[in-house]
């Protein structure tokens, strides 16, 4: 791939086309990540089970996931302190550290007993659904331990504004998870079983694929960068914890909605609409939140510097449009019914589910500006404000909507819109007092443009 040489020093101003070149490849890439869980849907809702057996699967990657989150502020940590050597190996020992406490809890919620309180008690599952999401959660692993490993060649290329570069590796994940999903459903090779394996190996694959590229990167960190200040494993440690604290509120918020679901009315056809709805507006939501690494690859220099912000909103619209062709009659039918195997009745319940999440990538695009310009400033707790407003309003939102007796397919994406929304103008408001308090002093990313 063409790189473009710069001189030393040479900074990034913003423009549209600037900020374009570096938002579109992360965008796809976040995209990507949540595109191929459908994907590795096709195997699983073929099995015996059928949707059902997807549901269960989902729940169980839900853990999975759930438990990540604990490293969930680690790209935006890195892309903080990880801009030279010194903070590059401080930045890896950190990911390390809680790559392997996550593999220590993902192993203790595979237990027996505690996986009854977990996916039984919690989830509200039980017989083979609950041992199905137990034992994806735990067979995932290996797809765990890849992203963690991911985490520190990706944030290197971030930080020279080689997105193009790390995108390639997700672009190779994606094709390798859509030839290989057909092909073990092609020779009967479907469940819950072979969706992990589906899952697993592409995201190891892209793993290894993203340290070779990053390799040459890492080569040109300099030993201390100048102006930088003093990188310790305990103050990237401390800087994490604000954001994956959030992370992890977000994933428990969801962990709450699904179980309030599952107790609707029919609540396992309402949730299976919601699982598989939520996975085409995911991928959407996730592209939409990597305004945060553009509000810090191009900090605004001014508080009435709102490009940036604009930037996000626009980029919001284009992504909730995208599910417009969804509601087109024969595209509706083909993806529900003939690929994720949802029922007939089902079909129009899920397009309304898809009408109101049209909202959703808008507000995650400027919730996702928002904690960039507070990581950028240094302020992770506003972060961490946002995020307790996200699981706060959630939670209400769900109750005030089953007293009501919401129908519970579109239960859950009403809350979360309603969190988002919430959530952006928690961290907005802190940022502006925070702004009048200090002006920050603007120090622009350097590297190499892709």
């Amino acid at each position: 791939m063409k790189q473009h040489k710069v001189a030393p020093g040479k900074t990034y101003p913003y423009t549209p086309w600037n900020a374009t070149r570096f938002f579109v490849p992360l965008c796809i890439q976040a995209m990507s990540q949540g595109l191929t869980y459908p994907l590795v849907g096709v195997v699983v809702a073929h099995g015996g089970g059928g949707a059902l057996e997807f549901s269960a699967f989902s729940q169980g990657l839900m853990i999975m996931f759930l438990l990540g989150t604990v490293g969930f502020g680690l790209i935006t940590t890195g892309m903080m302190y990880a801009r030279d050597r010194i903070g590059y190996i401080r930045f890896s020992t950190v990911n390390h550290f809680i790559m392997l406490f996550v593999f220590g809890l993902q192993c203790l919620l595979a237990m027996p007993y505690v996986s009854t309180l977990v996916f039984g008690l919690f989830l509200g599952l039980d017989g083979w659904q609950m041992e199905i999401a137990r034992w994806s959660m735990f067979w995932s692993f290996p797809a765990q331990l890849g992203f963690f490993f991911r985490n520190i060649p990706q944030v290197v290329l971030y930080n020279e504004h080689r997105t193009a570069i790390a995108n390639a590796a997700t672009i190779l994940r994606i094709i390798l998870t859509a030839l290989l999903s057909p092909l073990l459903y092609a020779i009967g090779c479907v469940g819950w079983q072979w969706g992990c394996v589906a899952l697993s190996v592409p995201v190891v694959m892209e793993a290894a694929l993203m340290w070779g590229f990053a390799r040459p990167s890492v080569k040109r960190l300099p030993f201390k960068l100048q102006g930088m200040e003093k990188v310790t494993r305990l103050k990237v440690f401390l800087f994490n914890i604000p954001l994956s604290l959030g992370g992890l509120l977000l994933m428990f918020a969801v962990f709450m909605l699904n179980a309030v679901v599952n107790r609707t009315a029919n609540g396992e056809a309402m949730l299976a609409i919601h699982l598989i709805a939520i996975g085409l507006v995911n991928p959407l939501s996730y592209g939409a939140m990597r305004n945060q690494a553009v509000a810090i690859g191009f900090p605004q220099t001014s508080f009435r510097d709102q490009r940036t912000f604009i930037f996000a909103l626009c980029s919001g619209i284009v992504l909730g449009l995208v599910l417009l062709p969804i509601q087109i009659p024969a595209v509706s039918h083909w993806y529900f019914c003939s690929v994720q195997n949802l029922a007939e009745w089902q079909v129009p319940l899920a397009k309304r589910v898809l009408w109101v999440a049209m909202a959703f990538p808008i507000l995650q695009a400027l919730r996702g500006h928002a904690e960039g310009l507070a990581a950028f400033r240094k302020r992770p707790n506003a972060v961490l404000a946002g995020q307790a407003v996200f699981f706060g309003v959630l939670l209400a939102s769900l109750v005030v909507l089953f007293f009501f007796k919401c129908p519970g397919y579109v239960m859950g994406i009403l809350s979360l819109v309603m969190a988002s929304f919430a959530t952006f103008l928690t961290i907005r408001l802190g940022l502006a007092l925070a702004w009048i308090e200090a002006p920050p002093m603007i120090t622009p990313h350097r590297g190499t443009m892709q």
